[in-house]
């Protein structure tokens, strides 16, 4: 009894199969036409545009809150007063170790202690230059003539 319907299954699913596609009529899919207008595409790009600028402006308040925690403390033994960068390679530090003050010769392979400084040398130092006649200046004094 088992192999008649065995035989039966086979031999008739192929047949029942192609008795359903004699027909060779296709179901038609409506077209779907969308042409937004634009104030649409205005509002997508004004939306798009708000929700990076609000991306930008969280991820960069992120990195501020992430970079105070590991910033240094203001206690603290030793801290860079100015720096200044010779070469790539090669710099200048001003450094505040306790209550006196160093310039580091600072390159590639090795730190190098310059020369030490007083208080008072290093409060000349931070003293602004007198103003000098930059183009601005010159600018205005030609101006008001």
């Amino acid at each position: 009894m088992k192999i008649i319907t065995v035989l039966f299954v086979v031999l008739a699913i192929p047949c029942l199969s192609a008795a359903q596609d004699t027909t060779n009529v296709f179901p038609e899919h409506p077209e779907i036409t969308y042409n937004p207008g634009i104030a649409g595409i205005l509002f997508k790009l004004f939306i798009s545009l708000v929700v990076i600028i609000g991306l930008i402006y969280c991820s960069i308040f992120l990195l501020k809150k992430i970079s105070n925690k590991t910033s240094h403390t203001s206690d603290q033994l030793i801290k860079v007063v100015g720096k200044s960068y010779l070469t790539s390679k090669q710099s200048l530090y001003i450094v505040k170790m306790g209550l006196s003050y160093a310039v580091l010769g600072v390159c590639e392979n090795s730190v190098n202690l310059l020369k030490e400084l007083s208080p008072e040398e290093v409060e000349s130092l931070k003293q602004p230059p007198p103003k000098s006649n930059g183009f601005q200046n010159v600018l205005k004094s030609v101006l008001r003539r």
